[in-house]
């Protein structure tokens, strides 16, 4: 006997929750990116791994059924839901010696933390987002994707091209080696934990998409949290170049005790969530940095949904911007933009050669195809290389 998938939410009442918004609904509607806002009712208990195939009612009439690939328990105790949605075959030529991955287009990736569920929901390239705010209540949220902020703005590229200057010492790519399990100290300053509420809840979130899209073209590298998340009450500022300073400063009167925790739970990266900022999503403190400067800071408002999380991870590694006309430390380390088909890959920015270019999950790389046409070269664009070649490093940095 075949049963109906569950529903994720259902419609509910939205009148009392915009009239009296409290301040995690608040922050969702403040959100230029956020262009549609519903309250629906969510059954939490249908992220789970009983659940095989999950239904979903999206605005404009839309209903689609995503089928579970992947299910996952999180250190946290969290369950993480990954699940697929079929919009029939990939369209645009096809050339069999490349992989597509139109699949990442139409995912679904859920979070469920007690009685509340976050995820992100992509069908046709278009993104949804389910959001818990005040008082139990879900939003569900329909997302602008050009108006996302830029990873960094232009200033804030050139402070991180420039810093420092550092020699870079790799190993050359192989051809098959071990996974990179790169461990990720996350922290969080007071301003983000208040627009988030479920800190845990939307780091694991992140650290899904972020897997997901470096396993999408193969980079042997995944991203693991490393123990439990750092929270600080110190001085903070929407300048994350100051806010970088800060913290790569052992010694200054901010953070200096971040050092030790991160030896301690032995982290190559550490990630800080800082206030909010107007300008721009996110900053690393260089590209291709050394193991003491493997710091990026982020706003709350970008932590999944556009990449900016695994974005700035990769800026460490040694990934560039496709505008960036630097070829060290890899030549080839540059994202890529399919102006054909307005798409972008990770390292590709809304900021650069293509301003209406919406993103997707994966890295650029020569092998591989979105809609048919290759996001990548072998000779510029090609950061799946660099996670290949430079990710055992960062890997053993702690």
């Amino acid at each position: 006997m075949a049963f109906a998938a569950p529903d994720l939410f259902v419609p509910a009442n939205n009148r009392g929750h915009f009239e009296r918004p409290g301040e995690l609904l608040r922050n969702v509607a403040a959100d230029p990116a956020n262009a549609r806002i519903e309250i629906v009712s969510v059954d939490p208990e249908t992220v789970s791994e009983r659940s095989g195939a999950l239904r979903l009612s999206l605005p404009g009439g839309i209903v689609v059924e995503a089928r579970r690939t992947q299910f996952e328990r999180m250190e946290s105790g969290n369950e993480v839901w990954v699940g697929q949605i079929d919009t029939g075959p990939a369209t645009g030529p096809i050339d069999r010696a490349l992989i597509p991955v139109d699949h990442l287009d139409n995912q679904v990736l859920a979070v469920r933390s007690g009685g509340t569920a976050l995820a992100n929901i992509r069908i046709g390239g278009e993104l949804f987002r389910l959001v818990p705010v005040d008082g139990g209540a879900h939003a569900l949220v329909e997302v602008d994707q050009t108006k996302f902020l830029p990873d960094e703005t232009e200033k804030a590229y050139d402070e991180m091209t420039a810093f420092g200057g550092e020699k870079v010492s790799f190993v050359p790519e192989a051809p098959a080696k071990a996974i990179s399990t790169i461990r990720v100290l996350v922290a969080f300053g007071p301003a983000a934990s208040a627009a988030i509420g479920n800190e845990q809840q939307a780091a694991d979130l992140a650290f899904t998409e972020a897997n997901n899209a470096l396993a999408a073209t193969n980079t042997d590298a995944r991203l693991q949290q490393a123990g439990a998340i750092q929270f600080y009450n110190q001085s903070e500022t929407t300048n994350y170049s100051t806010m970088l300073t800060r913290l790569t400063n052992l010694s200054d009167g901010f953070y200096d005790a971040i050092g030790g925790q991160r030896n301690a739970n032995t982290a190559d990266m550490v990630a800080y969530f800082a206030p909010a900022s107007s300008t721009l999503c996110g900053q690393a403190r260089g590209i291709a940095t050394t193991a003491a400067n493997a710091y990026f800071v982020m706003s709350p408002n970008c932590i999944s949904g556009n990449w900016t999380f695994v974005h700035e991870a990769a800026h460490v590694v040694g990934a560039r911007h496709d505008n960036d006309p630097t070829t060290t430390p890899f030549a080839y380390g540059h994202g890529f933009v399919m102006t054909s088909i307005n798409r972008r890959t990770v390292m590709a920015v809304n900021n650069g050669s293509c301003s209406t270019c919406t993103r997707f999950g994966a890295f650029s790389s020569p092998n591989y195809t979105l809609s048919g046409v290759t996001i990548g070269t072998a000779s510029f664009n090609d950061n799946t290389r660099v996670w290949r070649t430079r990710g055992p490093t960062v890997a053993a940095f702690r």
